[in-house]
């Protein structure tokens, strides 16, 4: 976060077998460049209506660190979902306008007048249904990922960043001017949450909270505790019988703001 923005960048490694950046994983150098590429926009101004300035460099990042070797194709490049929040100044009646721009399922959960309302993209869950059916179909060994499955999550990629497929930051595919955008107005002070989806687990997983119910838990400083109940239910159910899921555990991360100045 900086001045009147915040961030969450998910990183996602691509299909390759083979590290192809100088990060400690592929993910986490694009999730790396992405972040400091936004606090150099937000220090300039708005960075919503830089985003083909940020698509730019990150491509050229990408292309000059992977110089040395040869990316086989589009797909085994990383990505990553964003979600992005900026203040706006104030509205008439004394409120912050509060402005939203998604990319993948990271996850805000913004107060308003009629409760906790959720800003995120979905247009990635058809395909993660896919996948989810074709794991129930194969079976699952307990650190293994079965190849059925693996085939799955290829075939999803190849609809990366496509009109008929899903939207997230990459190297190799153009993206910027397909984010969602939202709007709305809080009080002063009230928290705006944002989360990976990977902590989302917590409401679309494990059906153990709300919305609403999991940022109040939030607002009141609870996120370590909410963070070790994830980490004991994910291990609880170490096979994922009960609570379908790829990935037994996965990245979470929360960020908890409280703007009081528009």
């Amino acid at each position: 976060m900086h001045g009147r923005a915040a961030w969450i960048v998910d990183g996602a490694t691509g299909v390759s077998d083979r590290k192809m950046t100088s990060g400690e994983t592929d993910a986490a150098w694009l999730a790396g460049l992405i972040g400091e590429s936004l606090q150099g926009l937000v220090l300039a101004g708005r960075p919503e209506q830089d985003f083909p300035n940020l698509q730019e460099s990150v491509r050229s990042a990408f292309d000059a660190e992977t110089a040395h070797s040869d990316v086989p194709g589009d797909e085994h490049a990383p990505s990553a979902c964003l979600g992005f929040i900026s203040l706006r100044g104030w509205s008439g009646d004394g409120r912050l306008r509060l402005e939203g721009h998604f990319l993948g399922d990271v996850v805000a959960l913004v107060p308003t007048e009629s409760g906790v309302i959720r800003w995120t993209d979905e247009r990635s869950k058809p395909f993660e249904r896919r996948t989810l059916a074709v794991l129930e179909g194969a079976g699952r060994q307990l650190g293994i990922m079965p190849e059925v499955v693996r085939r799955q999550i290829q075939e999803n990629r190849t609809r990366l960043n496509h009109p008929d497929g899903y939207w997230v930051v990459n190297p190799r595919r153009p993206w910027a001017g397909r984010e969602l955008h939202f709007e709305t107005v809080i009080a002063p002070g009230q928290p705006v949450v944002l989360a990976t989806d990977g902590f989302m687990r917590l409401v679309d997983v494990f059906a153990a909270y709300s919305d609403a119910s999991l940022h109040a838990g939030l607002s009141a400083g609870e996120g370590e505790r909410l963070m070790q109940e994830l980490r004991e239910r994910e291990r609880e159910d170490a096979r994922a019988g009960l609570y379908p899921r790829v990935k037994i555990h996965d990245d979470a991360t929360v960020l908890v703001v409280a703007p009081e100045h528009g």
